[in-house]
């Protein structure tokens, strides 16, 4: 009977250690879900999703350097 009160006051610590925990913030959302249009960069050819390229003058780069470095 003493081990049946035992375990009963061990799981109700487990119980109220867990309820006095923060909650975890849920995993963020990708903004871009499904599939996305793909460009490709005008100086050196690397394709990357249109979300992450730079768009300049001539069309899209892979970065500010490579933007620079045609449109100057």
């Amino acid at each position: 009977m003493k081990y049946l009160v035992l375990l009963l006051v061990v799981l109700g610590g487990i119980w109220w250690l867990r309820q006095q925990r923060p909650e975890r913030p849920s995993k963020p959302t990708d903004p871009r879900p499904g599939p996305q249009v793909m460009v490709a960069c005008t100086q050196c050819g690397v394709h990357l999703p249109e979300y992450d390229a730079v768009q300049g003058h001539l069309g899209f780069y892979c970065s500010e350097a490579h933007r620079q470095r045609l449109e100057t």
